[in-house]
């Protein structure tokens, strides 16, 4: 699978899950090319369900937040279609509390949250319970 020193990718194929570990912190610069990687591997192994872990990664900035949102999700609807794409992102809890402190991160929360727009993503703190959202559909 495609691994790296900040960014592990392994695919169950007994689940058809995409599993996502970033083992290290986030480096801005490279934070397209992660997500690029991701869709990349999803497409090699034609699965429409991700479990993304960001337990590791710091928080992203708005701007970040606003292009996985507005561009990158987009781009995995239409490279999926008509498949959809289901997304479980495994954060910590201390996490989950700077998303709720932040307007603007709450603002592209919303944004990547609303089912119509063709795809599903939900946050979970345990891994258990994501992967069981996952497997549901």
């Amino acid at each position: 699978m495609d691994s790296s020193p900040r960014l592990e990718i392994q695919y169950r194929a007994d689940l058809d899950v995409l599993t996502v570990r970033w083992l290290d912190a986030l480096q801005p610069e490279l934070f397209q090319h992660d997500y690029y990687t991701i869709l990349a591997q999803a497409r090699t192994h034609d699965t429409t369900r991700w479990l993304i872990d960001v337990r590791r990664r710091p928080q992203p900035t708005p701007d970040m937040a606003a292009w996985a949102a507005n561009v990158w999700l987009p781009e995995v609807v239409a490279a999926l279609a008509p498949r959809r794409a289901r997304l479980a992102y495994l954060i910590s809890p201390s996490r989950e509390e700077a998303l709720n402190a932040s307007p603007s991160l709450r603002a592209s929360m919303k944004t990547a949250s609303n089912p119509n727009r063709g795809y599903d993503v939900a946050i979970f703190n345990n891994e258990g319970e994501a992967n069981t959202w996952l497997l549901a559909n």
